[in-house]
């Protein structure tokens, strides 16, 4: 029998727990420095920094503390962000592949994050067609994933750029598709949808689908059933609004006022479609930019109600904060350099919104500068903890794109 002699004194006691503390600290820390040095941990590790407001007025500060993290490889390319009821982060980018015959493969990329955006397990590769993948999250966790499949890409066999619609009910674990057909609508014209899938007051989904080419049929998808099936027959009409490209088609995302008016922020060529008193000779879509749409009949038709933000500025986006304040997220693409990810604060009415492009912009992202553009893309999610969570696409000095999160707090009026 082995036998274990007693400890008779309390020093002896606490010299034993001394020893097996130190043991036990040191094992700690050797863990700590095998994860913290590892690649997974030196490419996440966040990055404590500040961003400018530009023309500061009426916050309180001039600068915002934030933290960057960055995430994925390089030459990944236009990130989205949402968050499950659960608080849980996905978020979605893309990378494309040259294929021989000028085709290409690009394939959807989704990142989970557990610690508010701190960390980020994937990226899954997942099975789904189509580029720009764009969540949106319904209230009761049913995610959305729209998305475009080019006629170049290796998996399309209908011989133009075709829509799809993507949803899971269990996180972003299993999915199902809709393809958006163009063949007895507009037979061969490329299609798309609006970014967002818009849940309105009584559960109601809105989709927006059209068709490239002018003169739409431009159609408002609606779910009574949480998205499980669509009625796709019912048109909509936009009001001042002519173009070869596509109305919802344009990038346009949908929000909901609280007087049931829905809003329609749409791209527009600005060749086409030029800032009143300030036309310009664009030469490609970089200096696109947003026109606002509104709808007081459930998204039938649409009211042109004027210009939104300047040329070049474009994937935007609205966020309700915890503060009853409301942040516009957008990117400037062109022009105006730095170029990169936005944000203004702004004031909910009863109608709509109201935001002042002049003063206090948030310069969440500039580190693109004067280099080709890097995608942005935004949106931008709000924690529990009041934190806000904006992802990124930019363009580095090494000429490739590059995804980041970056955590911030909104900063308080004067």
């Amino acid at each position: 029998m082995l036998h274990i002699p007693a400890l008779k004194t309390g020093a002896a006691l606490r010299a034993v727990e001394r020893t097996a503390g130190r043991f036990w600290l040191a094992v700690a820390w050797l863990c700590a420095g095998v994860w913290l040095f590892s690649p997974v941990a030196l490419a996440q590790r966040p990055a404590k920094e500040w961003f400018a407001v530009a023309n500061q007025h009426a916050l309180a500060s001039h600068r915002v503390e934030c933290e960057r993290i960055p995430l994925g490889e390089p030459d990944d390319y236009k990130a989205c962000v949402a968050q499950l009821p659960s608080g849980e982060l996905l978020l979605t980018a893309f990378h494309q592949y040259e294929k021989p015959e000028k085709k290409l493969f690009e394939q959807t990329l989704l990142f989970r994050s557990r610690d508010g955006g701190r960390t980020w397990s994937g990226p899954e590769k997942l099975d789904l067609p189509g580029r720009e993948p764009y969540l949106t999250v319904a209230r009761n966790g049913t995610v959305f994933m729209t998305g475009h499949l080019l006629a170049r890409d290796v998996r399309n066999r209908w011989g133009y750029t075709t829509g799809f619609l993507h949803r899971s009910t269990d996180g972003g674990k299993s999915w199902e598709s809709i393809r958006i057909e163009s063949e007895g609508i507009k037979p061969n014209a490329s299609n798309h949808s609006t970014r967002n899938v818009l849940e309105l007051a009584d559960g109601t989904l809105l989709l927006g689908v059209d068709y490239d080419r002018g003169g739409g049929p431009y159609l408002m998808w609606r779910s009574k059933d949480g998205g499980k099936t669509w009625d796709k027959t019912v048109r909509c009409q936009p009001k001042d609004f002519q173009s070869k490209y596509g109305f919802f088609g344009g990038e346009t995302w949908l929000w909901p006022a609280r007087s049931g008016k829905i809003w329609a922020l749409v791209r527009v060529d600005s060749n086409e479609l030029p800032i009143k008193g300030r036309p310009i000779q664009s030469k490609n879509d970089q200096s696109d930019h947003f026109i606002l749409f509104s709808s007081l009949d459930g998204a039938r038709t649409f009211d042109r109600i004027g210009d939104f933000g300047d040329y070049g500025e474009m994937y935007m986006s609205i966020l309700r904060l915890r503060d009853k304040r409301l942040l516009l997220t957008f990117t400037v693409r062109d022009l105006k350099p730095p170029l990169g990810v936005r944000a203004l604060l702004g004031v909910e009415t009863d109608d709509g919104f109201e935001f002042d492009f002049s003063r206090d912009r948030l310069m969440v992202d500039t580190k693109t500068g004067s280099r080709p553009q890097g995608g942005g893309f935004g949106p931008t999610v709000q924690l529990k903890d009041g934190t806000l969570v904006t992802s990124c696409s930019y363009r580095g000095e090494d000429s490739k794109t590059h995804l980041e999160v970056v955590r911030w707090k909104p900063p308080a009026k004067k």
